[in-house]
């Protein structure tokens, strides 16, 4: 008989009270086994699923509230997911990059395919005002793209449902940039999350950061969550702290990354805000040899503009992938609205 390994069982069973931890709603199996492998790369079949469902269940973690709808997580359950094997969780944002980039199937001169996204989800009373707030930051251009997807109540984005009394937001996520060197044959080294400070509509030097190799969180959403930008008055002024990202290229693949840059700003994606020259600091951050550093756009700019006017939000970084044409142009979604 095979020897199981405790270890690796205690890994799937936090896997599976990830997957119920982010979703809106109950799940089976079968759904709960497709996001394990699609969102964390995990591969346990039905019936693996059901076996450790069995296990959650008698551990008062999880709740079965019918064969049809599945299971939900319980509040014993979300508690053991905030503590639980604090070491595997370090790092778990970085895996996730690496795991969005390489599912990334964005075509650039196509234009088609998947792409990484953010999805937010907005109290319905207050979706008119977000999008007030959010409207500078997409016109100043301080997004990874202007192209965006919004569900109602009961609808989905990137495999989240929309709760009742809510509406989803999609917002492309930086990763796509990570995706598409990826699949250029450029490795990128993703380094930390931070806010970056403008001063006279120019990037000056990061103030804050957290490294995703030694991080369990989305730096994104605790920099909202804590209020630690100023993104409408960057938009406004040109002086404020923005959500942005650090990577290093190899310093000889910078002209095929330019490249790819221009390629990228004609499918409305221009997230890029510094691209560095070899073994040179980019906003006040040192390099490695022979390496170059890009400042990305944090993709919950826009969400962050509406968290800072006093609107509730319920954000989900990096929490999937949707197909680049199933999103549209800001402007053109908002004129419909209103």
């Amino acid at each position: 008989m095979a020897r199981i390994d405790s270890r690796e069982v205690e890994r799937e069973k936090l896997a599976i009270l990830r997957v119920l931890g982010s979703a809106s709603n109950c799940l089976g199996s079968q759904v709960i086994s497709r996001r394990l492998r699609d969102e964390y790369g995990v591969e346990l079949s039905e019936r693996a699923v059901r076996y450790h469902l069995g296990l959650l269940d008698g551990q008062g973690l999880t709740s079965k509230v019918s064969r049809r709808s599945g299971r939900s997580i319980t509040a014993a359950g979300l508690d053991e997911l905030s503590n639980a094997l604090v070491t595997d969780k370090v790092g778990f944002v970085s895996d996730k990059i690496e795991l969005l980039a390489y599912q990334s199937t964005f075509d650039v001169d196509r234009q088609t395919g998947l792409i990484p996204v953010n999805i937010s989800f907005f109290k319905s009373s207050q979706f008119s005002d977000a999008l007030k707030a959010m409207a500078q930051v997409y016109k100043a251009g301080i997004c990874v793209s202007d192209r965006i997807a919004i569900a109602e109540s009961g609808g989905s984005l990137g495999g989240l449902q929309v709760p009742d009394g809510y509406v989803g937001l999609a917002t492309v996520c930086s990763i796509v940039i990570n995706g598409t060197l990826l699949k250029a044959g450029i490795p990128m080294d993703s380094r930390f999350g931070g806010t970056l400070q403008f001063r006279q509509n120019r990037p000056w030097r990061f103030c804050d950061l957290i490294h995703y190799s030694g991080s369990s969180l989305d730096p994104s959403e605790i920099f909202i969550a804590s209020r630690m930008t100023t993104v409408a008055d960057t938009a406004r002024r040109g002086a404020g702290k923005i959500l942005a990202n650090f990577r290093e290229v190899p310093a000889m693949s910078l002209p095929l990354v330019r490249d790819l840059i221009n390629r990228l700003g004609k499918a409305s994606i221009r997230g890029i805000v510094a691209v560095g020259e070899s073994g040179k600091p980019v906003c006040e951050v040192p390099v490695g040899l022979n390496k170059a550093g890009l400042v990305l756009t944090g993709g919950l700019n826009p969400v962050a503009a509406a968290a800072e006017a006093g609107i509730a939000i319920r954000n989900r970084a990096m929490s999937g992938l949707m197909e680049f044409r199933s999103l549209h142009s800001f402007w053109d979604v908002t004129k419909q609205l209103s």
